[in-house]
């Protein structure tokens, strides 16, 4: 009965994903104009295929987490911040105003320009592959049976302690810059308030569980951004 309600968590997860995926394309398209998708175009287009296929991978790689409700706590961070999924919830809501708004309404056109939205396109390319690379060595680390804990040191983490939190904020400077919203930009700074603070309380949460260990790694690697923050 538990392997079972777990498969369903997993696929009710996948299934969410998609659902989000399905809902920025809804708001895109123009449904009573002639062309529906004349706004799906190859900054667009670009966007959702990455993102497509990030969130496949992010799944695929943490799917053992499902199975094991104390794993499936400290992959997602349920553990550290219980309350963090829910405002996380609220502001992808919010940014589908970013997707309105290069569907329909194009408040700031003069960020419309084709070598910012590129620009925005490589960013998300690099962001994309950045998280590839983390959910990878996260699979390993969680795929293993640790007799001590010790803090993840390799791949990603051996420059920044959060590679998926420095990725996330990355990821919405390029949608931004992709979709030329000034409500992107809004929104970046609202989701650089949300991770900056889960960060500071899964560092409080980190050193508890790991300790001594912890802080050596702490002083040789940056949160966020090596050899800045």
């Amino acid at each position: 009965m538990k392997l079972r309600t777990m498969k369903t968590s997993f696929w009710t997860t996948l299934t969410c994903s998609l659902g989000y995926l399905l809902l920025v394309l809804s708001c895109l398209a123009q449904w009573r104009h002639p062309r529906p998708l004349l706004h799906l175009d190859y900054f667009s287009g670009g966007y959702l295929a990455l993102r497509f296929f990030g969130s496949i991978y992010s799944l695929s790689s943490s799917r053992r987490a499902f199975y094991s409700s104390q794993v499936k706590k400290q992959w997602w961070a349920l553990d550290s911040d219980p309350t963090g999924p829910r405002w996380v919830m609220v502001l992808m809501v919010l940014d589908l105003a970013v997707f309105l708004d290069y569907g329909h309404f194009r408040l700031t056109p003069g960020l419309a320009r084709p070598a910012l939205q590129t620009l925005g396109i490589v960013l998300y390319l690099v962001v994309t592959l950045w998280q590839i690379w983390t959910d990878s060595y996260l699979a390993q680390y969680f795929s293993r049976n640790q007799q001590t804990l010790l803090p993840m040191n390799r791949g990603p983490y051996r420059y920044v302690r959060h590679p998926r939190y420095a990725a996330a904020i990355v990821g919405k400077a390029a949608m931004a810059l992709i979709f030329a919203s000034v409500v992107g930009w809004l929104l970046v700074i609202a989701w650089g308030l949300l991770l900056l603070n889960k960060i500071a309380v899964e560092e409080r949460h980190l050193r508890k569980v790991f300790g001594p260990p912890y802080e050596s790694y702490a002083r040789t690697t940056a949160k966020v951004i090596p050899g800045i923050y």
